[in-house]
């Protein structure tokens, strides 16, 4: 029968190694924690770099030629003319230049007063640009990019742009704010800008998909299937939008991972409407 001795010494060895094993785990999450974070701060230096050394050609609603704004109530532009002191429009960076540095370039997003304000890449699959950066570099955080059957013109009925979700809120991690009808009140508008034209994205709907049951469609066989998914993608919205949205109108899905359940995706609509 083993001693009132012995017995407390075992337990006093389980309890180092109890100790020993807890030990081991708040390092190896330290570890994987601070890989991350050091990871991420490197694709936002690298961001941050590359939007500081370009020239641009800051926006403001209205401003420019021809521009078209929406009649209130609507949801039809018309066209306010180009009346004397207005400027020539231009691109809102210099994509020939940038191209020469990044060939896969097609365009520039930016939603004001968040983080999102990046160049948007193309190339000839999903999965390119999905893990580096738009030097073609390595890295996790990876591009924000147009799916690539898409036209990089953004004159397709659907088109869809992928971005990383960081818990940082880099890439698409503002995204996950439109959750809070708050936000979206503040932030109705997400601006894209080309190399012949300047668009504002309109948002009108946020929903949680499952690409395991549904894809994000990219043609419509005719005006009432694009209804019809409308309609069903504004029953499914996190917030309340009383955008219009017409037949003629283009749409633009920004999707993005969420982690409401295994393999989850947040997507993000609005419809185009051009603003040069």
């Amino acid at each position: 029968m083993e001693s009132k001795q012995a017995t407390g010494k075992r337990k006093i060895w389980y309890l180092y190694v109890l100790l020993g094993l807890c030990i081991a785990g708040i390092i190896v999450f330290g570890a994987g924690l601070g890989i991350e974070l050091y990871t991420n701060w490197q694709a936002r230096t690298y961001y941050e770099n590359l939007t500081q050394s370009i020239e641009r050609r800051p926006r403001a609603p209205g401003a420019g030629t021809n521009m078209p704004v929406e009649e209130p109530g609507t949801g039809h532009e018309i066209d306010e003319g180009s009346g004397a002191g207005t400027e020539p429009w231009e691109p809102f960076v210099d994509f020939e230049a940038l191209n020469e540095r990044f060939p896969g370039i097609k365009a520039w997003i930016q939603l004001e007063g968040t983080k999102i304000d990046y160049p948007v890449m193309q190339a000839g699959d999903n999965d390119f640009f999905l893990s580096r950066l738009p030097d073609g570099t390595g890295h996790r955080n990876g591009s924000i990019f147009l799916d690539y059957r898409n036209n990089a013109d953004f004159s397709d009925k659907h088109t869809i742009v992928y971005g990383h979700m960081m818990r940082t809120d880099d890439m698409f991690g503002y995204l996950k704010y439109y959750r809070d009808l708050g936000f979206y009140e503040q932030h109705p508008e997400i601006y894209i800008f080309t190399p012949e034209r300047d668009y504002k994205l309109v948002v009108f709907a946020g929903y949680l998909l499952d690409p395991r049951a549904e894809e994000l469609p990219l043609e419509f066989i005719n005006n009432e299937e694009f209804y019809k998914y409308v309609a069903g993608i504004r029953q499914r919205s996190l917030f309340f939008s009383g955008v219009g949205v017409g037949v003629d109108d283009r749409i633009v899905s920004l999707a993005t991972c969420a982690y409401d359940f295994n393999d989850a995706r947040l997507v993000i609509v609005g419809k185009l409407v051009e603003v040069y």
